[in-house]
Parts: structure tokens; C-alpha cells; sequence
């Protein structure tokens, strides 16, 4: 049976991760924060319709992620108190948030079968898992089904696989050679706007097609005292929550604690980084700023 855990109660939820490599967890968004994220995809898919025999399906994903990421939505998915609470359970106080999150479109087809896009630009992938693909062993991925989801189209998971190590893979394929000893579960009770958290080394898949388009958004949460791949200092990172001791060293100034640098006068964060010491909060002076001049 599948656990689903909530908010308010999370206890267990990391020896359940560490058991099976994944954890559900409902509740972290209110109903109107997927639902705008949702309208605001569907309202760029329908400018797209008439482009899509030009523009794939991929660049179609790329596109709408640039968009969301311009939006003051994209902070409210990504630097939610309530998604970094949960965060702080595998991570502590320091989490960053890898850069490149995207969107992963599973468009309906009624014959359901893929077609040319999904295979050709892996939008449709089986069995896998993204240590593979440049994912340290100390990074969570996040995915969160905001459109469409139902029992057909989401994720399908093996529990327990990530503990075997990264398997053998030829051509984005476990090497056949192994004799593949796992179960598939069908994690089919999702609904729209429930978060997974799997580790990088769980071996999963997209479960299929249904007649209903599923939009879900993806990301890669790790912490940054935790070592990081040269893939994932390529693509980059932002701190989503800092601690209590990075916070003291900020307020002395540097790594190399000069001694004296502020003494007898004020010791502070500067304005222009304080949101990353507070986690994300901007100085309320400078929001109501902008919130005023951004209209």
C-alpha cells in the first residue's frame, strides 16, 4: 500500500524514504496555487497549438518553463515555506535548488502509443534513474503533477532499487545482462499537486499514456554541504534556505573571519543578499517596492 504523508505529519517519513526511495507527500500547495500554475500552461498551450507542426513538444516544455520562471509564481512552487519544511528533513537548514528545473508534457493520444517527439527527444523514458544522468547520490528529485493526472499517465517507481547502487545501463537501457529483481509499483493514487521526493539513484519510469494530457513540473533539490556532481556546478544552484552557522558567517563578512572587520560599529547582512539569509524572504520595505512598481 502507498503512504501518503501530509504536512502536519511527518514523522517516519525519512525512514520510509530510506526504505523505499521515495516519499508522497499531499497538501504542500493550496488548491488556487496548481490551479493558477496549471491556467497559466494551458493559456501558453493554446497560443502554441498553432505552432506545434513547427515547434515540438520539447521545445514547446522548454518555452513554458522560461515563461513560469519570470512569473511570481515560480517562487511561490519553489520557495514555499511548506515545501522547504519538508526539505529540511533530508537536508537540514542549508537546501539549494539545482538550476534547469523544466516541465515533463505527456500528451494525450488515444491510440496510446508514443509518437516521434516523445521517443526521439527521451520525453517518454523507461526504466532509468537520474544518477545516470549527472544526479550526485545526495540529491532529491522533485516532481509534482499539476494537469491531468490519473492512474494511466504518472509514475511508476521500484521501491527499494536505490539501495542497490546505480545499475549497470546500455543506452539509457539497465544492461540486459542483469537479472532485474524488482518490483514496479504504480504510484496511481496521485492527484494534482502532490509532491514525490525520490532519491537520484531510484530506478523509475513514466507509467504510459492516457486520453488526458499530464503536465508535471520537475526539479533537483540537494544540500550545500553535500557534494555535488561537475554536472550539477555546470548548471548551477540557488540556496533556498540557510542556516543558522552560514548566517553567522555571513554576518562576519567572509570565509577567512577578518578579525575587527565590523567592531564597535554595526555587524549585518547586507540588503542586496538578505533574502537568501531569510529564507527567501525579501526586506518588507523592498517588497512593497516592487510589488508597487511592477505593475
Amino acid at each position: 500500500m502507498i503512504k501518503i504523508f501530509r504536512l502536519s505529519n511527518l514523522s517516519q517519513i525519512d525512514d520510509y524514504f530510506v526504505k523505499n526511495g521515495f516519499c508522497i507527500i499531499r497538501g504542500l500547495y493550496n488548491s488556487k496555487q496548481v490551479k493558477d500554475l496549471e491556467k497559466l500552461i494551458k493559456n501558453i498551450d493554446k497560443k502554441y497549438h498553432k505552432h506545434k507542426n513547427t515547434y515540438d513538444n520539447q521545445i514547446f516544455s522548454i518555452v513554458s518553463h522560461k515563461i513560469f520562471e519570470k512569473t511570481d509564481l515560480f517562487d511561490k512552487i519553489y520557495k514555499n515555506q511548506n515545501l522547504i519544511k519538508a526539505l529540511k528533513v533530508f537536508f537540514g537548514t542549508d537546501i539549494i535548488q539545482i538550476n534547469f528545473s523544466r516541465f515533463q508534457i505527456n500528451r494525450k493520444n488515444n491510440k496510446l502509443n508514443l509518437n516521434k517527439d516523445d521517443t526521439k527527444f527521451q520525453q517518454f523514458k523507461g526504466i532509468h534513474n537520474d544518477h545516470w544522468t549527472g544526479s550526485s547520490e545526495y540529491t532529491i528529485h522533485y516532481w509534482m503533477p499539476f494537469s491531468g493526472i490519473d492512474k494511466n499517465n504518472g509514475l511508476t517507481v521500484y521501491p527499494g532499487s536505490h539501495l542497490n547502487g546505480s545499475f549497470p545501463v546500455v543506452n539509457r537501457e539497465i544492461d540486459k545482462k542483469i537479472k532485474f529483481k524488482y518490483k514496479e509499483l504504480n504510484l496511481n493514487s496521485l492527484r494534482n499537486g502532490d509532491v514525490v521526493l525520490f532519491h537520484s539513484l531510484l530506478l523509475h519510469k513514466t507509467s504510459g499514456k492516457s486520453q488526458k494530457t499530464r503536465m508535471a513540473a520537475l526539479s533537483r533539490f540537494a544540500c550545500q554541504n553535500y557534494r555535488l556532481t561537475k554536472q550539477e556546478l555546470d548548471l548551477g544552484f540557488k540556496s533556498i534556505s540557510v542556516g543558522p552557522m552560514r548566517r553567522i558567517i555571513r554576518t562576519i563578512g567572509n570565509d577567512m573571519l577578518t578579525p575587527f572587520r565590523t567592531y564597535g560599529s554595526v555587524s549585518g547582512i547586507d540588503r542586496v543578499i538578505y533574502e537568501v539569509y531569510q529564507d527567501s524572504k525579501l526586506d518588507k520595505k523592498i517588497e512593497d517596492l516592487y510589488n508597487k512598481l511592477k505593475k
